[in-house]
């Protein structure tokens, strides 16, 4: 599913609507409920869909939010775990499931030793330490 953007129009009036403040507000961007932002939206501002487009949401001015980089960077974190629960659901679905491990197989059979090969004799150990005289 491709990502859709919003039109010049509704980022106008979005931003209009807001006062040029930061519209996040509440637990979704990491605030008590009630509470909201509104930073200065002069540093960057950034257009977020209040629902998710590969959630389902529109591109209308109801579902655009003027945010600031922080909070869009914060509520962006917790739709892409949402979004990839529903992926992973929806594959589930039609079907389509990974495999969970490694296949598991009986492996190579196990060769001889050939005779050619002989043992290294072993070298006579050697002093770690040598007295001077």
């Amino acid at each position: 599913m491709s990502r859709t953007e919003f039109s010049r129009k509704t980022k106008q009036e979005a931003l209009q609507r807001s006062g040029y403040r930061c519209e996040a507000s509440g637990p979704r961007y990491g605030f008590n409920e009630g509470q909201r932002c509104n930073c200065d939206l002069s540093l960057g501002v950034q257009f977020d869909h209040n629902v998710p487009d590969q959630l389902g949401g529109d591109n209308s001015l109801e579902n655009c939010m003027a945010v600031c980089v922080q909070c869009h960077k914060f509520k962006t974190r917790n739709d892409v775990r949402q979004i990839r629960k529903s992926d992973r659901q929806r594959d589930k679905a039609r079907g389509v499931i990974r495999p969970a491990g490694k296949i598991k197989t009986g492996g190579f059979p196990k060769s001889e030793k050939s005779e050619r090969r002989q043992a290294k004799p072993q070298l006579p150990p050697r002093p770690l330490f040598e007295a001077k005289p």
